[in-house]
């Protein structure tokens, strides 16, 4: 058996756990740490891969995490560190952002304001409770979101909307989450101010030049590519008096002072501990179920859904992709790279009845986006797909949701320590939650902890925040006009997908129903 001895273990090298490593190995250059991954390659839930284009040369498209927002301190401060560009698609190309007429009516818009204004109400209520014993927060905690939108919704319009949101923002579908769960993220987000903030707010501002999996890469080579395992399964954790020990199943094990566990709750359940972790906190990391996403890149020769109405091109469409039995299925956007080789890419909801064959699932995806953008769709250059859902240690993407009665729960007993093993991952983030940006919030949180108990003398707190990501706002957008200070890091935490989509539920087109599509909505970043 292959044996090593350490101060910190980190199993998980996805963003959150490369993170922990790499402010460790920062603030103490004396600490030796050893990162354990299940998969042959770090990165976690990010992955870039290189798609033939247009230019007759590979470029590169991310089949996992993506966007990058300004209200993002933590991935931005990082981005900043290694000198990593990011390009907004319609600035970069020149393009001409275009905003659909409104067509929703105008009682569908009066329903949509007394629905923000109420959940507002509620959100400001649940930032003032305790909810774990709170009984309306219980009472929230056993209601799903679609009874609420049932109840609180007049008009199908605005429950299709809502349900699309939600299905393109995590993956799941309202009736696949609690209330409670719905409002936490709200209340993460400091806000239903959210969904009337334009996009370069939104989180989906920019992407990354080459790809956002360089993160993980360049963290490798700080950290120091001897410290990372690959390959390694963890199978137990036994805590004896002061030393930790870990097992994998190719016979490795490591003795350690503490140990980080950033990997998806339901893994981390998975690992067999001694002690046991407590009854409370192994039922809550049971019962964080998957979402299923599968995400595709498509690469064409010409950017055929771009339009030139007004004189310029007008890069930044994105519609939701909608199935006539399913209902809404996925997304659809302009994925065209810093280099301005034309893709489209998205994700569709890897949810039952959904083709799971691969060629089979080409055709179906091909199929529906047809109805979207037209036939030129079949004229592809590149295609590539990834089902988070079959992805080895991991278990699906975007976000998790949580069983009922276990939201209350969520997330401070999911990122509390249990003697000497710490917990990380972005599920246990409190700002961005289940994004990258939660992903390395919650590895510098855990790292604190660490040095906390190991070196005392260098942190005063458990849970600082990282001082580079203070002045965060003069750093992301050069150039840019200074907005207002990031007073509060979780602004804008609803994410991606919740953020542009109901930013539009004031500007949404509507069309017939065709074979695959019931409505499309389009959106021309600002």
């Amino acid at each position: 058996m292959e044996s090593y001895d350490c101060d910190v273990v980190v199993i998980g090298g996805g963003l959150a756990g490369l993170s922990c490593a790499l402010y460790l190995a920062e603030k103490d250059k004396g600490l030796k740490v050893i990162v354990l991954e299940a998969k042959d390659r770090i990165g976690g839930r990010t992955l870039t891969e290189q798609l033939n284009a247009a230019d007759g040369t590979k470029d590169f498209w991310d089949l996992g995490g993506e966007w990058v927002g300004r209200p993002q301190p933590h991935l931005q401060q990082l981005l900043h560190k290694f000198h990593l560009d990011t390009f907004n698609p319609v600035k970069s190309h020149g393009g001409t952002p275009v905003t659909p007429v409104p067509q929703l009516s105008i009682q569908a818009r009066l329903d949509i304001a007394q629905f923000t204004w109420k959940l507002q109400r509620m959100r400001k209520r649940l930032a003032s409770m305790d909810i774990r014993s709170s009984v309306e927060a219980v009472t929230w905690d056993g209601v799903t979101f679609e009874s609420f939108c049932e109840e609180n919704l007049w008009s199908q319009d605005s429950k299709d909307l809502i349900e699309s949101a939600c299905r393109c923002m995590f993956g799941l579908a309202t009736g696949e989450m609690t209330l409670l769960y719905f409002l936490m993220y709200v209340q993460s987000a400091g806000g239903m101010e959210i969904f009337s903030k334009p996009i370069e707010f939104s989180g989906r501002e920019c992407r990354v030049k080459g790809g956002v999996q360089q993160l993980a890469s360049h963290m490798v080579q700080k950290i120091g590519k001897k410290n990372i395992k690959l390959n390694q399964v963890v199978s137990h954790i036994v805590q004896a008096n002061d030393r930790v020990r870990i097992v994998t199943t190719s016979r490795v094990q490591i003795s350690c002072s503490r140990v980080v566990l950033a990997i998806p709750p339901h893994h981390a359940a998975s690992i067999n501990v001694s002690p046991p972790l407590p009854s409370t906190k192994l039922a809550l990391l049971k019962s964080v179920p998957l979402a299923f996403l599968v995400k595709f890149a498509i690469t064409f020769e010409e950017p055929f859904w771009v339009t030139d109405s007004a004189g310029g091109k007008c890069y930044g469409f994105q519609s939701v992709v909608e199935d006539e039995e399913r209902g809404p299925v996925g997304i659809v956007y302009d994925a065209t790279s810093a280099r301005g080789n034309p893709a489209l890419a998205g994700f569709i909801s890897s949810s039952e009845g959904f083709e799971e064959e691969p060629k089979r699932r080409k055709a179906a995806i091909l199929d529906l986006l047809e109805d979207v953008v037209g036939p030129g769709v079949r004229n592809v250059v590149d295609f590539r797909q990834r089902d988070w859902s079959k992805e080895p240690y991991n278990g699906g993407c975007f976000l998790k949701s949580l069983m009922p009665g276990t939201t209350k729960y969520f997330n401070n007993v999911l990122r509390e320590s249990v003697d000497r093993i710490h917990f990380s991952g972005t599920e246990t983030a409190t700002v961005w939650c289940g994004f990258m940006n939660g992903a390395i919030q919650s590895g510098y949180r855990a790292a604190a902890e660490v040095l906390y108990h190991l070196r005392p003398h260098i942190i005063a707190s458990p849970d600082p925040e990282p001082e580079s990501t203070r002045d965060n706002e003069a750093i992301l957008f050069p150039g840019d006009p200074p907005s207002s200070p990031m007073k509060r890091a979780a602004y804008i935490a609803l994410g991606a997908g919740i953020a542009s989509l109901i930013f539009l539920l004031f500007t949404s087109d509507r069309v017939p129903k065709s074979r695959f599509v019931n409505s499309i909505r389009l959106v021309f970043d600002r």
